[in-house]
């Protein structure tokens, strides 16, 4: 689960090359299946909050929670793009301590598919980066290897 935690915090941090100047250059179609993408991704960290709360407490008390805060602010979506974010994280807070109120081995392999259908939506959401870097003016993208364990 650490890579795919990693997958996702650097796709995250990725996310936030693209800012609000990538929105403008995409289509209406584009931008709002980047929003759903987005609004999901909150949905999961959500979820992933509670999971890890309950299975590491010590580890990793506020870490999902930190890492949506960093992705709105790096996202600066419009306000109600934010809300539904929020809300979406929220829920997915709920929905999870309403599933597994405890660790065990269902909540462990929630969070894991969880964490590849995130990736899938990181992956999605940076495909605009991974465009970007085929062209000499665009910006320099550092691409981490993924291993094959996951």
């Amino acid at each position: 689960m650490n890579s795919t935690r990693t997958t996702l915090l650097v796709g995250a941090a990725a996310l936030a090359l693209m800012g609000a100047a990538a929105a403008q250059s995409q289509s209406a179609d584009e931008y709002q299946q980047r929003q759903r993408d987005l609004v999901e991704l909150a949905s999961v960290f959500g979820e992933m909050h509670h999971i890890r709360r309950v299975c590491e407490p010590r580890l990793e008390s506020d870490i999902w929670r930190d890492r949506m805060k960093r992705l709105v602010d790096l996202e600066q979506p419009p306000f109600e793009a934010r809300e539904e974010m929020v809300k979406r994280f929220n829920d997915g807070y709920r929905n999870a301590g309403d599933h597994f109120p405890a660790c065990n081995r269902r909540a462990r392999d929630h969070a894991a598919a969880r964490a590849v259908f995130a990736r899938r939506l990181v992956g999605r959401l940076s495909a605009p980066l991974r465009e970007a870097e085929r062209f000499e003016d665009g910006p320099l993208i550092l691409t981490i290897p993924q291993s094959n364990d996951e």
